[in-house]
C-alpha cells in the first residue's frame, strides 16, 4: 500500500479513507475481498479538497450500507474502475479491453519492489502497443498473440521472458475475471537463452586486485571489495548489510535483505541466511566500524566515500573503481559480480564441501552449484578421479576385453 505524508483515515482514523496528494481513495471489503478505489467524477481523480474529503466519507457509509444490503454496484461507486468494466461484461453489456486488465493486474501488486513494479509497468505498455490496449480477449486468440510475439524482434531471449511474466498474469486475471474457457497463453513457451558461464579471477588476481585497491582508493571501497571476495554475497546483499545483522562472538552475519536502485527489499530466494566471516571479512568489518558503526550502531555498514551514504547500487563500485583497477593492471575485464564466483571457486578448488557453500551463498539447493561449477568441482580433486579412470584401463587385459 503506498503512504504518503498527510494520508488520512487508513491507518490512524480507520475510516478507510486515504487522502493523498492529488486524490481520495476507498478501502473496503467486498466478498471476502480487500479492494482499495479511487474515487472519481467525469474520469477524472476527485481532487482532495476539505469539501471533497466530506463527500468521500458520505460516499464511504453509502459504499459500506450497500454492501451490507448486497446492493453493491461497480458502476455506480467506481464507474471508471476496471472493476466496474468487468462486471458489466459479466452482466453481458460490454467487455473490458486488455488495456483495463492489464492496469487491473497491476494495481493489484502493490506489495512489489518500486523497480519490480516499473519492469512490469514497462513491459505492459509493450504488449499494449503490440496486441492493441483496446483489444477485447475475445479478440485475442492463441493465434493472434503467438504471431504477435513470434513476428517481434526481440533484443534478446531474456527480456522476452521476462516480459512474458506480467503477460500470462494479465490473462491468468482475465480468465478469472471474465469466466474465459481457454487461455491464449497456453503453449507459449519462454524462449531459450544460455546464461554466461561463472568468470571468476584466480586467487592471484583477487590478492592483486586488492592490493591496487589498498594503494589507490579510500580504505572504505578496499573494505567493500574485501568483503565482497570474502564472503561471496550479492552486491545488493552486501550494500544492504546493518551492524545489527554482525554477530560479533560467532564471527557470522545475517544476510536478510537486499537494496536494488536504493530500495530495499527482499532477498532473492526470500530465504535468510547466516554466513561465516572469514578473517578477510572480518578485517572489512574493523575498518567501517570507525565509518559507519560508532555513528549509528543500527545503519548499514559499507558506504560512498564521496558521498558520505550507504551504496545506492553496484554501479559506483564497479565504474570508478573496479573497471578502473582491472585496467591497471592488465587483468582481463570482468563484472564486479565476479567477487561472488571468485568466492565459490576459489573454495572449491581447496576442496571444501560444495553443500557448506552453496549454504554460504544462499541457493536454492545444492544442485544450483554443481550445475553452475561442474567445471571447478571437478578440478577440486587434482586429478585423483581422472587418475582412477586411468587405472582402470590401463589394467592388464582390459583393452583386448574392450576390443572383443
Amino acid at each position: 500500500m503506498d503512504q504518503h505524508e498527510g494520508s488520512e483515515g487508513v491507518g490512524r482514523n480507520g475510516d478507510g479513507i486515504e487522502v493523498r496528494e492529488s486524490s481520495i481513495r476507498l478501502f473496503f471489503v467486498l466478498d471476502g475481498k480487500r479492494y482499495r478505489e479511487r474515487l472519481t467524477i467525469g474520469g477524472k481523480a476527485l481532487k482532495p479538497t476539505p469539501p471533497n474529503i466530506l463527500l468521500a466519507r458520505r460516499i464511504k457509509r453509502d459504499l459500506d450500507r450497500a454492501i451490507a444490503a448486497g446492493a453493491f454496484s461497480w458502476q455506480e461507486f467506481f464507474p471508471d474502475s476496471t472493476h466496474a468494466a468487468a462486471a458489466l461484461a459479466r452482466g453481458g453489456a460490454g467487455e473490458p479491453t486488455f488495456g483495463q486488465i492489464c492496469d487491473l493486474w497491476i494495481d493489484g501488486k502493490g506489495r512489489l519492489a518500486t523497480t519490480t513494479l516499473n519492469q512490469y509497468r514497462n513491459a505492459l505498455d509493450v504488449w499494449k502497443k503490440l496486441l492493441g490496449a483496446d483489444s477485447t480477449f475475445k479478440q485475442l486468440t492463441h493465434g493472434t498473440v503467438a504471431a504477435k510475439i513470434g513476428a517481434t524482434p526481440w533484443k534478446s531471449a531474456k527480456l522476452l521472458n521476462n516480459y512474458l511474466i506480467p503477460l500470462r498474469g494479465v490473462f491468468a486475471l482475465a480468465g478469472r475475471e471474465l469466466k474465459l474457457d481457454d487461455n491464449p497463453m497456453e503453449g507459449i513457451e519462454n524462449s531459450k537463452h544460455q546464461a554466461p558461464p561463472p568468470d571468476p579471477l584466480t586467487s592471484d588476481e583477487r590478492d592483486r586486485v586488492l592490493a591496487d585497491m589498498q594503494r589507490h582508493y579510500d580504505e572504505r571501497v578496499h573494505a567493500y571489495f574485501q568483503f565482497a571476495f570474502a564472503t561471496g554475497l550479492r552486491p545488493e546483499e552486501t550494500i544492504a548489510l546493518r551492524w545489527s545483522d554482525v554477530d560479533w562472538n560467532h564471527r557470522t552475519v545475517l544476510v536478510q535483505r537486499a537494496i536494488t536502485a536504493g530500495e530495499e527489499k527482499p532477498l532473492k530466494t526470500y530465504q535468510t541466511r547466516n554466513v561465516d566471516l572469514l578473517p578477510g571479512a572480518m578485517s572489512a568489518l574493523k575498518v567501517m566500524k570507525a565509518h559507519t558503526f560508532m555513528k549509528d550502531p543500527e545503519a548499514i555498514i559499507f558506504m560512498n566515500p564521496n558521498t558520505g551514504r550507504p551504496w545506492h547500487d553496484e554501479r559506483s563500485q564497479r565504474d570508478h573503481y573496479w573497471t578502473p583497477a582491472l585496467r591497471r593492471l592488465g587483468i582481463r575485464h570482468r563484472r564486479a559480480y565476479q567477487t561472488r564466483h571468485t568466492y565459490a571457486t576459489i573454495a572449491l578448488m581447496g576442496g571444501v564441501n560444495p553443500a557448506y557453500i552453496s549454504r554460504q551463498m544462499g541457493h536454492r539447493s545444492a544442485k544450483m552449484l554443481f550445475e553452475i561449477y561442474a567445471k571447478w568441482i571437478d578440478g577440486a580433486d587434482r586429478g585423483r578421479e581422472r587418475a582412477k579412470m586411468e587405472a582402470a584401463h590401463a589394467r592388464p587385459g582390459a583393452e583386448q576385453r574392450s576390443n572383443g
